[in-house]
């Protein structure tokens, strides 16, 4: 019986430019005695350098017109490979079942041409000196679908203070260079805003591996938002000073940090207002004075040695650029000197009292006291005094100077006994002293009251006097000392018994301490008789009036 050839064939076929494919996919077997395939050949009539072409393990690149003859078993392992460009070429196969090859099965394999990749950049906008990664601005595309492996970025800003690209390799490209990335180092191209503001054209395309794509310009604009100074209209009393930095109110848009400042005096008056620093006492009038921020604390304004008014100027440096000029008027009038007074005062003697509690003050201009002065007029050795932290007694008749904020660690104590003196306040605004104040100061105290009740007593009979005493003090101060005293000098009357004298001649003024008043003991006469017998008491400053007692034996 005769044999049936087989019937291998492929449809047309189509690639992307340099894509590979297997074979095996594609090729469709038949045979009508049902015989499988034993071998298989394949034919490229393609003869140009840059089309398509077979590849199995024995050969990479099968030339044209050649004859490539594969076992069934090895069919896995051919391959096509697409040309590097477009076009199209005829193709072919043919099987052989052991016995007859078939015949050959031409086919159309056309490699699809290549299409340029496409990286563009919108316009932007970068602040001075601020840094940008390139990959976030970047858009890429390919229609198909091929990945960038290269980039490359062109700038055409020459100018010395536009902006330029940075790369890991070089961190300042010059203008009118290629750059090549590779797209694995995309994330490490960087752009840095000009150091001043402007505009420049820049460019970058992309590499899929195949084909440059087309330039793309953008252009990068940097940009600065100038920094504003601001005073407002301010008063000054003749001669007073302020910190300008005080009155100075400075913002930024871009939340530059401000590192210069200019003022300027247009007062030309040789009474008006000026400008000090520690490098210049005196600024003259129409001169640019230049401070460092750092420095701002150390610009002082003085007002004027006459009243009037005049226009000084200020403005701000945010590392970039100036701000423009504002100005303020700057009025020096005539300071009305503040009011400080104290009320009389009383204290108990010896008392602590802070006078910030007693005083008053005033500014008709509402002028901020900055310090006060007081003065003791009182010279006895007894009378009372001021107390600061860095003078415990002042003398009497000396200017005591106390800051405003130290007020409150500034105290008068009461003298050593009761008297009166007179005592004086004044306060100063920072440009004139007020008038003195005087206040009288009086050092009280109640003397304290000590009483005995009549006692009867039997002869010879002993008893305590602290359980007949009874004390009182009407300002609550403790009592310090007592004093006894024996009227009657008969030899058998009554008599005061304490541990250091068992028989107390009458007449005689017998001290006790507060705390040995349960050791003083009277005892009864011997014979019957009525005996009159004195106490008073010490409240640590004044004695109370002799109260008399009567013991009647």
């Amino acid at each position: 019986m005769a044999n049936n050839a087989p019937v291998a064939s492929i449809g047309n076929q189509s690639l992307l430019h340099d894509q590979w494919q297997r074979l095996q996919p594609w090729i469709t077997y038949t045979d009508a005695d049902g015989n499988p395939a034993v071998r298989y050949q394949f034919w490229d009539s393609g003869t140009s350098a840059t089309s398509g072409y077979f590849w199995t393990p024995t050969n990479a690149h099968w030339t044209a017109n050649t004859v490539i003859d594969v076992a069934a078993s090895d069919i896995s392992d051919v391959w096509l490979r697409a040309g590097s460009v477009g076009g199209s070429e005829t193709l072919w196969v043919r099987a052989f079942d052991g016995t007859d090859w078939g015949n050959w099965d031409s086919f159309t394999f056309t490699t699809i041409p290549n299409t340029t990749p496409v990286a563009a950049i919108n316009d932007q906008i970068l602040h001075n000196n601020t840094w940008a990664q390139v990959s976030n601005w970047l858009s890429y595309s390919d229609a198909n679908g091929d990945v960038a492996t290269k980039y490359q970025f062109w700038d055409s800003g020459t100018g010395a203070n536009s902006a330029y690209f940075w790369t890991s390799d070089n961190s300042h490209w010059a203008a009118n260079t290629v750059i090549d990335v590779s797209a694995a180092d995309l994330a490490n191209t960087w752009v840095r805003g000009g150091t001043a503001t402007g505009s420049e054209t820049l460019w970058v395309r992309a590499f899929d591996g195949t084909d440059w794509g087309n330039w793309d310009s953008f252009t990068l604009t940097s940009t600065n938002a100038t920094p504003v100074a601001a005073v407002a209209d301010h008063s000054l009393h003749v001669d007073q000073w302020i910190t300008a930095g005080s009155w100075l109110n400075t913002s930024d848009a871009d939340s530059d940090t401000i590192t210069q400042y200019q003022f300027f005096d247009g007062g030309t008056s040789a009474t008006s207002g000026y400008f000090w620093t520690p490098t210049n006492s005196h600024w003259a009038a129409g001169t640019v004075i230049d401070v460092s921020a750092s420095d701002l604390a150390n610009v002082w304004i003085r007002g004027g040695s006459a009243t009037g008014s005049e226009t000084l100027w200020v403005r701000a440096f945010d590392g970039f650029e100036w701000g423009a000029w504002d100005t303020f008027t700057l009025t020096t009038t005539i300071n009305t000197a503040p009011v400080a007074t104290i009320n009389d005062q009383t204290l108990h003697v010896n008392q602590w009292a802070k006078p910030q509690s007693w005083l008053s003050t005033t500014d008709a201009e509402g002028d901020a006291i900055t310090s006060y002065q007081f003065w003791d007029g009182g010279s006895g050795a007894n009378s009372g005094y001021f107390w600061s932290s860095t003078n415990s007694h002042w003398a009497a008749a000396t200017a005591i100077d106390v800051s405003a904020s130290d007020l409150g660690n500034f105290w008068i104590r009461g003298g050593a006994t009761a008297g009166s003196e007179t005592m004086y306040v004044r306060a100063f605004d920072g440009a004139s002293w007020g008038n003195w104040d005087s206040f009288t100061f009086s050092s009280t105290n109640a003397a304290p009251v000590a009483t005995v009740g009549n006692q009867n007593l039997s002869a010879a009979q002993w008893a305590q006097v602290m359980n007949w005493t009874t004390t009182s003090d009407a300002d609550g101060d403790a009592i310090t000392k007592y004093q006894f005293w024996d009227g009657n000098s008969a030899a058998n009357s009554s008599y005061f018994w304490t541990p250091e004298n068992s028989h107390w001649a009458a007449g005689t003024a017998i001290d006790v301490n507060a705390a040995d008043l349960d050791d003083v003991w009277v005892r009864g006469g011997t014979t019957p008789g009525t005996d009159t017998m004195y106490v008073r008491a010490f409240d640590g400053t004044d004695w109370s009036p002799w109260d008399s007692f009567t013991i009647v034996v």
